[in-house]
């Protein structure tokens, strides 16, 4: 059993503290995750697990005495006290238990070069229930990877990391700072870039998706930035009834990217 720290000053319990803010996530390559289910998942996953705060009151449970017992095996396990854990945890009701999580880091050049590739691009989605959702259709389309642009909702956010449902465990993530850097990625690889724009000609299922193919999400307000959809091969549109400017984010997202695996199961190309 683990010394029980109940003081805020703790050295450990300030660096906790800190990954709650985006600046500090960035700089240690870190985040956080709250509540026994997401931290189970995390472990089914086999991510990087650093450090685990729990309090007593979390051992009361025999299920969570046994998540505790597999994560001892690679993981610090540093015991708070119930009033220190509810004073350092973002929820209003927390579950008795924290983890500190090494930020997934991967090479791009392990997702290219294959004749169906599939990428999903996030320009400047703010919600992070909406990006949570986009998360899981991604990982359930089977996407091989997400490319946030820059001014997209922190993915590591914990609102955010909550909406993923574990799908943020599954999925590779690649930053990009500026919108040109997509065309040195992904068009050099002959990856068509698709973009949904209420005024395109085409409608989204009149593409061959068949391709390497990437696509576009963009602003739930703005949509995709002129500079991002200046650099896209097509643009396409989801028909919608008369009266309805336009769909949610996410279930655009989820329209097209399922057009992709229908015709790609159509043609036995997955």
């Amino acid at each position: 059993m683990s010394e029980l720290i109940s003081s805020a000053q703790n050295q450990k319990v300030k660096f906790l503290r800190s990954l709650y803010r985006k600046k500090y996530r960035k700089r240690h390559n870190k985040f956080i995750l709250e509540g026994r289910r997401i931290i189970a998942d995390a472990l089914k996953e086999e991510t990087d697990i650093c450090q685990i705060f729990y309090s007593p009151q979390f051992l009361a449970d025999q299920t969570n005495k046994d998540l505790i017992e597999k994560l001892a095996n690679n993981t610090e396990l540093i015991q708070i006290t119930d009033s220190l854990l509810e004073e350092v945890a973002d929820t209003e009701t927390p579950q008795g238990i924290i983890a500190i999580v090494e930020q997934p880091q991967f090479d791009l050049n392990e997702f290219l070069h294959s004749e169906n590739n599939f990428f999903l691009i996030v320009d400047r989605i703010q919600d992070p229930g909406n990006l949570g959702t986009i998360m899981r259709t991604a990982d359930g389309a089977g996407v091989d990877g997400v490319f946030f642009l820059k001014g997209t909702v922190d993915i590591y956010n914990l609102k955010t990391i909550r909406a993923t449902m574990g799908a943020l465990f599954r999925i590779p993530i690649f930053d990009i700072d500026e919108p040109t850097d997509l065309e040195d990625v992904l068009q050099t690889e002959g990856i068509q870039i698709i973009a949904g724009d209420i005024s395109a000609e085409d409608y989204y299922y009149d593409l061959d998706y068949c391709c390497p193919t990437a696509i576009i999400v963009g602003n739930e307000g703005s949509g995709i930035r002129p500079e991002v959809l200046n650099l896209v091969d097509h643009k396409v549109k989801i028909p919608l009834s008369a009266g309805v400017e336009s769909l949610n984010a996410a279930i655009a997202t989820g329209v097209m990217l399922y057009e992709v695996v229908r015709q790609r199961k159509s043609n036995n190309y997955l």
